[in-house]
């Protein structure tokens, strides 16, 4: 049993001294997460994992498949190190510009790595090259607004609806967005407050409407206190709030600001009138017929 234990310990010794003498040790960027046309540094740290130096080490990234959305900036996609010695590290930094119009997600770009061995066996030659993958985030905050559309009148004592629009005005979409505003002085809510309002994309609009009833003594101003919660592309939660001022009328003062027409009584007169007249012109006529026949 021994002698098995041995065995395979030597033939995993034996198998390690032929593995890959560089890997990828560790991975950062400045920023974290970069904004569509925005620069992003690279800094990519390969270190010399086993028993033997290497020469000719070369560190390229594969920018040309068509789901890798970077560029080099101002350098190469590709460095070169003479030699890195057993045990050594070494950082290789890369520049990269992201093309404007990449959407928010993360992605993978391939890292090909090639070397000479300690027999000066060129790796690319003998074996291919050492693939590796990186990730790097795309992503910006969302910018969300919330505006109240002015064209509704909101009357006092009566039945109104408020119109809310939610643009995303950012370079992110937003998802599962919920929209609730508060209670309030003043003013009753009949449809339900919270709402789903789901998916905005970038340089998008939504709007939701709410059924209120505007009391009577209602102040002319009421400040409305809107909660929107919603989660970024990448699943980061959001939370924010929005004051909006809604101006409330007495339907005599909208009428003399010209806010909602004067109603037209002219018309219903002449008609009520025209009604009545035919009615006794009616009763008239056969009032006459009776006193003919007697």
């Amino acid at each position: 049993m021994k002698y098995k234990i041995l065995i395979s310990l030597c033939m995993i010794l034996i198998s390690l001294s032929f593995a890959t003498a560089v890997s990828i040790t560790d991975v950062s960027s400045s920023p974290v997460e970069v904004v569509p046309g925005e620069i992003i540094s690279i800094t990519i740290e390969i270190e010399n994992i086993f028993n033997y130096d290497v020469t000719n080490l070369n560190v390229k990234l594969n920018l040309l498949g068509a789901d890798v959305p970077f560029a080099p900036y101002q350098s190469s996609s590709e460095k070169f190190l003479d030699k890195l010695k057993d045990g050594d590290e070494e950082d290789f930094k890369f520049k990269l510009i992201t093309l404007p119009e990449t959407p928010t997600g993360i992605y993978k770009i391939p890292v090909i790595i090639t070397y000479n061995d300690e027999d000066g066996n060129d790796t690319l030659l003998e074996e291919g090259p050492k693939l590796e993958l990186i990730s790097v985030t795309v992503n910006s905050e969302p910018e969300l607004k919330v505006y109240l559309d002015d064209s509704v009148v909101l009357i006092k004592g009566k039945e109104n609806i408020v119109v809310l629009k939610i643009i995303n005005s950012g370079l992110s979409d937003v998802k599962f967005l919920y929209i609730a505003p508060s209670d309030v002085t003043g003013l009753k809510f009949i449809s339900e407050k919270e709402q789903y309002i789901g998916d905005i994309d970038s340089d998008d609009f939504d709007n939701v409407e709410y059924k209120v009833i505007v009391n009577a003594d209602a102040p002319n101003s009421i400040t409305l206190l809107v909660t929107l919660n919603y989660m970024d592309a990448t699943n980061k939660e959001f939370s924010e709030t929005a004051n909006l001022v809604l101006k409330t009328y007495s339907f005599k003062e909208a009428v003399e600001l010209g806010l909602v027409e004067k109603p037209k009584i002219l018309v219903p007169l002449i008609i009520t009138l025209l009604v009545v007249a035919y009615i006794v012109y009616r009763i008239l006529k056969k009032r006459k017929l009776k006193k003919k026949r007697k």
